[in-house]
């Protein structure tokens, strides 16, 4: 999703193919990328789901936040 002011929005609510995340946060990304200079992405986990978060999904955030250009958040929802 994206809001009225130019960030986008995904929604982790149960486990998902890591591969599934990707291509969404792909599509988002150049979806932002052709209004905005440098995207804004918050990324919501429930706090079971981040216990329980893959290796990978950590190491892509730290990669997206050091070497793409915007902002990148991961969010706990309760």
């Amino acid at each position: 999703m994206i809001d009225s002011e130019g960030t986008g929005h995904i929604r982790i609510i149960r486990r998902v193919n890591f591969r599934t995340v990707l291509v969404i946060f792909r599509d988002l990304y150049l979806e932002l990328k052709k209004s905005a200079e440098k995207p804004h992405i918050i990324v919501y986990v429930s706090p079971s789901l981040s216990s329980e978060m893959s290796e990978n999904m950590k190491d892509f955030l730290d990669f997206t936040v050091a070497c793409m250009e915007g902002r990148f958040e991961l969010a706990i929802i309760e």
